[in-house]
């Protein structure tokens, strides 16, 4: 009888523990669908929930980018981040609830993923050069070469060479794609992938954030940047992120079963693909004076909600958005580079 009591005794205590593990678990669901959705905070919060769930890779052990200036260091050495933003980030961190090895590591990857990203720009300025001087055909310096040059060469390959049927298909990307390319292109699947995975989510509904416009612009309206973030789509039953380079009209039956190429959303992107070769992989706000009240509250609050009170303490996820942008950019624009060097290796059918 005593042993079965003790038996008796653990199985009640097991089944306690795990109702109890039930209702941690289930309350921190509903305080995350209680909270606005899709917010900074929310990320914060998921990405915790997410990590303690099993979210970390073991493969990829402890912060692998060592900076004897520690935390502080790796914030600062982000060279797209203002002061002001780099301070916010560095008093935001230390009143994060996440664990310090943890915030050390997604740190780390950040400027890891950046610093292999950096050195794939020089592909991107190779091609471009390389096709100016093909379509030139004369001698010229390659450093006298405007890639600028190579804009109207790519619109002419997308609007005479490609059907607009196939053009359409290159400016689709499902969600999920962006977190492997992050894991398989760049080798990171430790708990910064944890984190992209649930910013990826919050970039696919940035409308709910009520967010302003995260870009970084230098020269207003005609930053490249700007206008590629206003013209991103996400469409979550069908192609995911994409762009409306490829219109349909009904009324027009002729061609492409009725589909046309709309110019002006084309050039965004060709001016984009153009940026991707440098010279900086994320553009900086200029420097503005003190004085300039609107511009230094613009660096101050542009990451939290319109009135928000709640979130002036929380990390900003902007740097990741712009990244994950940014991947988007590359990802089609590597898909472009592909069908472009296969029509000039087989002109008579660039379609394949």
């Amino acid at each position: 009888r005593g042993e079965t009591r003790l038996v008796g005794f653990h199985y009640h205590k097991r089944l306690l523990f795990t109702r109890l593990r039930s209702q941690r678990d289930r309350g921190r669901r509903l305080y995350l669908c209680r909270m606005p959705r899709f917010s900074d905070q929310w990320v914060v919060d998921k990405v915790m929930f997410d990590y303690v769930n099993g979210g970390e890779c073991t493969c990829c052990g402890f912060a692998h980018i060592f900076n004897p200036q520690g935390l502080e260091g790796m914030i600062n050495a982000m060279s797209d981040l203002e002061t002001d933003a780099a301070a916010k980030e560095l008093n935001a961190a230390k009143a994060s609830p996440w664990p310090s090895d943890m915030r050390d590591h997604i740190w780390s990857d950040r400027l890891l993923l950046r610093f292999r990203m950096k050195k794939e720009m020089k592909r991107y300025r190779s091609f471009l050069k390389e096709i100016v001087l093909i379509d030139s055909g004369r001698q010229i310096c390659e450093d006298d070469v405007d890639v600028k040059d190579a804009i109207p060469i790519l619109h002419k390959f997308c609007t005479n060479d490609l059907p607009a049927k196939k053009l359409r298909e290159v400016f689709q990307m499902p969600r999920s794609e962006l977190t492997e390319v992050l894991k398989s292109r760049y080798k990171i699947c430790s708990a910064y992938a944890v984190l992209f995975c649930s910013v990826v989510e919050q970039l696919a509904n940035f409308k709910v954030t009520k967010y302003p416009i995260d870009a970084r612009s230098n020269s207003g309206a005609d930053n490249e940047e700007v206008l590629f973030e206003n013209e991103l789509k996400y469409v979550k039953i069908g192609p995911g992120f994409t762009l409306n380079v490829v219109t349909k009209n009904p009324s027009d039956n002729c061609g492409d079963g009725g589909l046309s190429i709309n110019d002006d959303v084309l050039l965004v992107f060709l001016n984009r693909v153009v940026s991707l070769a440098g010279p900086t992989l994320l553009a900086r706000a200029g420097k503005v004076h003190r004085d300039d009240d609107d511009d230094d509250d613009d660096d101050v609050d542009r990451d939290n909600p319109v009135g928000s009170e709640t979130e002036n303490n929380v990390t900003s996820f902007r740097s990741d958005r712009r990244v994950a942008r940014l991947l988007i950019a590359r990802y089609w624009a590597d898909s472009l580079i592909e069908l472009y060097e296969k029509a000039k290796q087989n002109p008579q059918d660039p379609e394949e």
